[in-house]
């Protein structure tokens, strides 16, 4: 079931992007809540925020440390059973894997998702990378809600000897 829901939201996110490209343009930008909200298609070659865009090197460390990433949370969610950690790795995978197609399809991401805060132009942004930013923001508060969650799901951080119990 984790393999449907991973693909289903890897076509999402790429049908979101086509649409983008088709029916807005690249540079171009429409506005959905003047001065809040717009979609604006833009073709990002670096990774969040546009990081290493400008070294050529930088698309080839991208697709690498991405397939890299992938395929050890691939991996992760293999193992999991919990349904929190299958949540966050679905997560994960889908945004990362999302992202990776289009560079190595197009040598950029398309970012659409434009939101401005009074004076501040919040960077603009596609569905894969929300997918990556609620994964990693869950994982947080999984982490800091259940301090054995990183442990008991994914073998990381302090394990449980039982010394805390007293202290609980």
């Amino acid at each position: 079931m984790a393999t449907l829901i991973i693909f289903f939201l890897i076509m999402l996110d790429q049908l979101s992007k086509g649409l983008a490209e088709r029916l807005i343009g690249q540079g171009n930008q429409v506005p959905v809540v003047p001065g809040f909200f717009d979609l604006s298609c833009l073709a990002n070659k670096g990774a969040a925020w546009s990081l290493f865009s400008d070294h050529a090197w930088g698309l080839i460390l991208l697709i690498l440390i991405s397939t890299l990433v992938s395929f050890s949370l691939l991996w992760f969610l293999g193992k999991v059973s919990d349904k929190r950690a299958k949540t966050v790795l679905i997560l994960l995978i889908a945004g990362s894997a999302g992202n990776l197609i289009d560079r190595l399809r197009f040598g950029a991401v398309t970012d659409f998702l434009s939101f401005t805060f009074g004076s501040y132009a919040f960077p603009t942004f596609n569905l894969a990378d929300a997918m990556i930013t609620v994964g990693a923001g869950l994982l947080i508060l999984f982490a800091i809600l259940d301090r054995h969650f990183l442990s008991a799901q994914f073998g990381v951080g302090p394990a449980d000897t039982g010394a805390d119990k007293e202290e609980d």
